[in-house]
């Protein structure tokens, strides 16, 4: 079995085994795909904290007081090049001026005014790593717990002057219990802890329902995703519609108006005679449409699954049942409802989708293994075959989304 490396954008680490055909094991869905690419860690670029960044990351320190910023590039770079982490820096400035705010009176009967022992501006530079998408990430708890342990030469200040904050009392501290026999086993960053990106505005984190408009499509709909009872779901299929980006200068013609919404009906009515098919074998299917496409979902669930201590999350038995069925990684029957084999039809069609497939997705990551056996779903009328619908290479555990609370609120 050989295996390679990719680090993606969101955090999302999967793997991919090319394995013989002894071994069916090797092809679990969560090992087919593997990811190549190493963190930018050029020594002339500096990596300040943006917008795009996070949404959650991990405070591992701050600095302050002299050399504190230089300091805090030396730690980005060194969690670069050395732990191959995605970090930033992020300066923080404090007001530290007069307050009116103080308790009491003075002689001549005034409010007594509080200040700081040093007035003026405060800076401090923090050093922040990872993009998660939440703040229970996986990979987010996992890497956070070994930062707290990490010792980086950034931070090997023994004798010297550091601008690390608290720096002093944390070596005090440790002085102090190993003359006493004790020693704690922690890093110089034991403090580190999960945090929003700071340049994001507070409403972003507010948890939100869908919009006016995606609830109105939906609306009426009969097995609607949006009535899913559970938190997660299986996405295995998805439509996508035609988009049209129009401008202030230039409008959407006619033709393309009834090009981008023929798509999205058909796209709409895709996904909602899958569902209506997967309900007929007892599957329990839900359907969701939005602006640009739509999508089949299986199950309800309350978690996706078990966290091992390495970090990597075990799907619960229902889900694994899913993915295990519907997913082009495993050696399923290519028309999973009806039990079809590989006759004839379904070893083109399958051949056609997966050269589909490995097309797109050579052009942005790399070649995939050819044991992929794509999924498809048979549409019958009155024994004629409607349509064949194809499902999604990777089915993959979602958010259900749910009405806004406003909206709920409304309807009681």
């Amino acid at each position: 079995m050989k295996t390679g490396m990719l680090l993606g954008r969101l955090g999302l680490v999967a793997c991919i085994c090319v394995a013989s055909s002894k071994t069916s094991e090797a092809q679990s869905l969560f090992r087919r795909f593997l990811p190549v690419d190493q963190v930018e860690s050029d020594s002339q670029s500096g990596y300040n904290l943006t917008e795009e960044n996070g949404p959650w990351l991990i405070l591992t320190t701050t600095f302050s007081g002299e050399g504190a910023e230089e300091q805090a590039n030396e730690l980005v770079l060194e969690f670069r090049q050395r732990f191959n982490l995605p970090a930033y820096t992020y300066e923080m400035t404090f007001g530290q001026a007069e307050s009116p705010n103080g308790r009491g009176i003075d002689n001549l009967g005034a409010r007594i005014k509080r200040r700081y022992q040093q007035e003026g501006v405060r800076q401090e530079w923090a050093v922040l790593v990872g993009n998660f998408a939440t703040v229970d990430d996986a990979k987010g708890q996992r890497v956070l717990k070994q930062i707290k342990l990490m010792v980086p030469e950034t931070l090997k200040k023994d004798g010297e002057q550091t601008s690390q904050t608290m720096a002093e009392v944390r070596a005090w501290q440790d002085k102090v219990l190993a003359r006493m026999g004790a020693h704690r086993h922690r890093g110089p960053m034991s403090k580190a802890f999960m945090t929003s990106n700071p340049l994001l505005p507070r409403e972003y984190f507010v948890p939100k329902g869908v919009d006016k408009f995606v609830e109105q499509i939906n609306k009426g709909v009969q097995h609607s995703l949006l009535d899913c009872e559970g938190k997660y779901s299986v996405k295995v299929a998805t439509f996508r519609g035609n988009s049209v980006l129009q401008t202030a200068t230039k409008t959407e013609n006619r033709r393309g108006k009834e090009k981008r919404e023929g798509g999205l009906v058909a796209a709409a009515e895709n996904a909602h005679l899958l569902t209506k098919e997967l309900r007929k074998h007892d599957w329990e299917a839900y359907e969701f449409h939005d602006r640009y496409e739509s999508i089949v979902t299986i199950g309800s669930f309350d978690r996706p699954g078990r966290q091992l201590p390495d970090g990597r999350v075990m799907p619960t038995s229902k889900i694994d049942l899913i993915v295990r069925r519907f997913g082009a990684a495993y050696d399923t029957p290519s028309d999973p409802l009806n039990a079809v084999g590989d006759d004839t039809e379904n070893r083109n069609r399958r051949e056609q989708m997966l050269q589909n497939f490995s097309s797109s997705f050579s052009n942005k990551h790399a070649q995939v293994t050819t044991t992929l056996s794509p999924k498809h779903v048979k549409i019958l009328k009155r024994k004629q075959l409607l349509r064949t619908i194809p499902m999604d290479i990777k089915p993959t555990v979602i958010e259900v989304p749910k009405r806004s609370l406003s909206t709920a609120y409304m309807q009681r």
